[in-house]
């Protein structure tokens, strides 16, 4: 794998390329001075940037939120009290977001006609970065988005809206690679080009994302399980995006412990409610006065090690899935459970020698699937804890005692939402207003369409 600066440098060359028009000086090309740059280096650059989000602050904050870390200095100490303004996400917004992940996925969706590998490949993040985003944010900018400065201002899709392109684009994937989606040569990180995995994993992510509208169309539940049960059949084949050691090269999470020690910890409800289960060890320490998820860059913490091999939808959460829906039809859960909970102690590299996974899914309620889901996802999944937890209720969590009424969370309930970046705002702000008028208001306590009654 190459650094991960390197292929940031790429993606801003690529970007900067690809707004230039086409002219005579095309005749007399320096070869030293390439003017475009190889879909095999656009897609690395992609995979690095998404897998890279999966710790960065809007990740960070919603573990805060559904109260698995907790700030203890600079910003972070604030967030706990749920200080979570305009300004918050800019930078995710403008550089991890819309110039990085949905940039590079829409320029490989859209140069790559003679080698559809890229562009299948990027429809299956397109997907998963549109609908991590709206489970954020809501309301978006997709269909007028990334057409430069021909709209410098787009209007939003609605959330649901923006569910439905996902599972569209999704399914395109998947038709595209089972008819034999031709043209790599090179660059894929995590499966080496092999299209049936990246077809488990638009199945994985159609599973995800009908989860999270099984709220609002109760039908998508089974859907969701059927989905599941097409992808991953093992930790091992869902494989995962693997960082490396060197500091331009690691994981979001090592990198904030090493760049910001004493800035971010692990919630002491939280580690506390893993006594007795043998993955306290690999996913929290405590260094006599606070419990960590860091503890070097090659520690014995797992999602903090820079290393750290990252899933872009794990089979864990699959296997969940499955429970969750099979209880949700008043089936048996347990067994499903149980082989959740054991791929969760795989995927953490522990032995259940004190039969956790016997005990914990004895209860098959969708109460105790979903919290003993927010265990399993602990450091590589926040996002999705909390989507579960704004869908069911569970686990149940108390509104931060910290949180006075900042004028963006006037009831201090626990954050449903995240706000528009303030950049938006300055820049395309009558869009902005009918998206948030649109949805009933932008306060942090106001439910998004997909986790509404």
């Amino acid at each position: 794998m190459n650094n991960y600066i390197k292929f940031i440098c790429l993606l801003t060359f690529a970007l900067l390329i690809s707004s230039c028009e086409k002219s005579l000086e095309e005749l007399n090309v320096d070869p030293n001075n390439p003017t475009e740059v190889s879909l095999n280096l656009l897609l690395p650059e992609l995979q690095t940037q998404s897998a890279f989000n999966e710790g960065t602050n809007p990740n960070r904050v919603a573990g805060i939120v559904v109260q698995q870390l907790i700030g203890l200095d600079a910003q972070q100490l604030g967030y706990n009290g749920y200080i979570l303004n305009s300004s918050t996400m800019n930078n995710f917004w403008n550089t991890g977001l819309f110039s990085g992940t949905l940039r590079s996925a829409n320029l490989l969706m859209n140069t790559s006609d003679e080698r559809p590998f890229y562009g299948s490949v990027a429809k299956i993040y397109m997907a998963n970065e549109l609908g991590k985003a709206t489970s954020m944010f809501g309301d978006m900018p997709y269909t007028e988005a990334f057409q430069g400065t021909d709209n410098l201002k787009p209007s939003y899709d609605s959330q649901e809206a923006i569910y439905g392109t996902i599972q569209r684009l999704l399914d395109e994937a998947i038709s595209e690679f089972s008819a034999g989606s031709a043209g790599y040569f090179g660059g894929d990180l995590v499966f080496g080009g092999v299209q049936s995995s990246w077809i488990q994993t638009a199945q994985g992510l159609k599973a995800r994302y009908y989860l999270q509208t099984s709220k609002r169309n109760p039908g998508d539940m089974n859907l969701a399980a059927n989905a599941a049960a097409q992808s991953f059949q093992s930790n091992a084949e869902a494989s995962g995006f693997q960082f490396e050691v060197s500091e331009t090269a690691n994981w979001a999470l090592a990198k904030f412990g090493i760049e910001r020690p004493s800035t971010l910890g692990v919630n002491t409800a939280f580690a506390e409610s893993l006594d007795g289960d043998p993955r306290q060890p690999v996913l929290t320490s405590f260094d006599g006065t606070q419990w960590t998820f860091f503890d070097g860059a090659e520690g014995n913490l797992i999602w903090g090690r820079s290393d750290a091999k990252v899933p872009i939808i794990s089979y864990v959460e699959l296997l969940f899935i499955q429970a969750e829906a099979a209880a949700a039809n008043g089936g048996d859960a347990s067994g499903l459970l149980k082989q959740a909970i054991e791929a969760s102690f795989e995927l953490s590299g522990v032995v259940d020698t004190v039969g956790y996974a016997d005990d914990k899914s004895a209860d098959g309620s969708i109460a105790n699937v979903v919290t003993e889901a927010y265990k399993a996802y602990f450091g590589f999944n926040f996002h999705e804890s909390w989507a579960n937890w704004r869908r069911t209720g569970f686990p149940s969590l108390t509104p931060s005692s910290v949180c006075s009424d900042n004028g963006f969370n006037p009831s201090c309930a626990v954050p449903q939402r995240y706000l528009y970046a303030e950049s938006e705002k300055q820049t395309n702000s009558a869009n902005v207003d009918a998206a948030i008028s649109a949805q009933g208001g932008e306060l942090l306590d106001v439910s998004l369409w997909a986790f509404r009654d």
